[in-house]
């Protein structure tokens, strides 16, 4: 009997249980579709190729755009450079406003800040039926802000991006010009204009060696890869913000008596495109095309972030441009840019090396001849070095010579008078370098090294002893 009951007890429970189960089947996916319903809530949607004016007015500012023939036109100012792609996106931006839901019952739409709100946005469709889509407070813990329409019949919570991107200022609106993107390898000088004179920064002809001319006239060589790191500012430059399209008060920016960037530069021009069926169908390639560019960039005040006022030569607006980016291209100096060693020649580049020490005189001169490889065709190239017309062996000089080319200097110097050079190094290549480096003693501690372009430097005296020591063995190994 027990059992017969506990059964009977079994059946019940399982048939609860099933109708349960057969419940929240039945329940769930209602519950789902409404949840998502919720989320989906469109609150306004318009074609926007319906849309034939749109007003905003931002803390009292208006905004009006009204498009004609696929353009839009700022009625507020027609003289301003109107970026046709951040209007288009404005106006994508409330062609489908969703909400994440809508607000019932509102008895006090001030609540919201909805009564008087500081956005407001008219859409005007092509059968001059207008639209009204107000802005008010921000619900900062969902990333919301409440928006109605008209005369707040309808409240809505819609996301706050939908508002903060109808927030801009007048000159966002603008087009600004593209800048060049200039290649460092096609940058052939630079000259930086100021108060106190012109410094130029030039590659020479011959050598493809660079020099630093300074505002008093002297030149000094300068390192070819701080050079490049130099030219590099100009191949990423970017506006800030655009600040005026008015010209006619170019003192107020600081812009009338400017300080001036001038690139001057080669750019590869695109040519037509020429084919012609050979016998072989091979196409012969053409040599690019380059032509002369001058890139003038005139430099103002800075502005209240920082930031300078500056616009191109040839351009009749006014942007500001990163102080960081200004400063960097202002910043010709010639400690950034000398090499840290006193010498950077490569010993297989040079022609001639004299060198004169304790009043006599060596010239170490190279030679390079082609000879064959064995029996075959083949030719490999053949260096010979030679000191006073005397073959010598590479392996006799290289202690020397890396300890020159090695030599650094700890600091830049200027109007010092050196007497007696203990060693003097002059570098010559034909067409290029010439290049002759002295070397006194100074102190206890530097040797004064004086070079040809008028540079001077102090260097370490251990390591100067050190060349000179090398030298002296080398001669000695040589006479004997």
């Amino acid at each position: 009997m027990k059992n017969k009951k506990g059964l009977i007890a079994g059946i019940v429970i399982l048939l609860v249980l099933l109708g349960v189960y057969i419940g929240l089947k039945v329940a769930g996916p209602k519950e789902e579709e409404e949840q998502t319903e919720e989320k989906e809530i469109t609150a306004f949607e318009i074609n926007a190729e319906d849309i034939a004016q749109v007003s905003i007015e931002n803390n009292g500012v208006l905004y009006t755009f009204v498009k004609e023939e696929e353009t839009w036109k700022y009625t507020e100012d027609e003289n301003l450079p109107l970026n046709q792609a951040v209007v288009s996106n404005l106006v994508s931006g409330i062609t489908a406003v969703n909400a994440q839901r809508e607000l019932k019952d509102i008895e006090n739409p001030e609540d919201y800040g909805l009564s008087e709100p500081k956005l407001k946005v008219t859409v005007t469709d092509k059968d001059n039926t207008q639209t009204v889509l107000n802005f008010g407070d921000d619900n900062e813990a969902v990333s919301g802000a409440y928006m109605s329409i008209g005369n707040n019949e309808k409240i809505y919570l819609v996301n706050s991006s939908v508002k903060t991107d109808l927030q801009f200022e007048k000159n966002d609106l603008a087009e600004m010009e593209e800048l060049p993107q200039i290649a460092v390898g096609n940058i052939q000088k630079v000259e930086i204009s100021s108060e106190n004179g012109v410094k130029t920064l030039q590659e020479e002809e011959a050598g493809g060696l660079w020099n630093l001319y300074k505002e008093d006239g002297s030149q000094v060589s300068v390192d070819t890869a701080k050079v490049n790191d130099y030219m590099n500012h100009f191949s990423g430059l970017n506006w800030v913000d655009f600040v005026s399209y008015d010209v006619s008060d170019l003192a107020a920016y600081g812009l009338d008596n400017p300080k001036k960037i001038t690139v001057f530069y080669e750019e590869e021009q695109e040519s037509k495109e020429t084919s012609e069926e050979t016998d072989t169908e091979e196409e012969e390639e053409e040599e690019p095309v380059m032509a002369q560019k001058e890139f003038v960039l005139l430099v103002g005040n800075a502005d209240e972030n920082g930031n300078y006022y500056v616009k191109t030569a040839d351009s009749s607006y006014i942007y500001t441009m990163a102080a960081s980016t200004v400063d960097e291209m202002m910043n010709l100096a010639s400690d950034e840019l000398v090499s840290s060693l006193v010498t950077d020649y490569s010993l297989a580049d040079l022609d001639k090396v004299t060198i004169e020490r304790t009043g006599e005189t060596y010239v170490l001169t190279r030679e390079e001849t082609e000879v064959k490889k064995g029996d075959s065709e083949e030719t490999t190239t053949e260096t010979k070095y030679y000191l006073n017309d005397e073959e010598i062996q590479y392996e006799e000089i290289s202690d020397f010579y890396s300890k020159v080319s090695g030599l650094e200097w700890q600091s830049m110097t200027e109007g010092q008078n050196g007497e007696n050079a203990e060693i003097t190094i002059t570098f010559e290549k034909e067409g290029g370098i010439q290049d002759k480096v002295a070397y006194y003693s100074y102190d206890e501690n530097f040797y004064l090294v004086t070079k040809t372009d008028g540079s001077q430097m102090l260097v370490n005296k251990m390591k100067v002893r050190e060349m000179i020591e090398a030298f002296d063995r080398m001669i000695e190994n040589w006479k004997k």
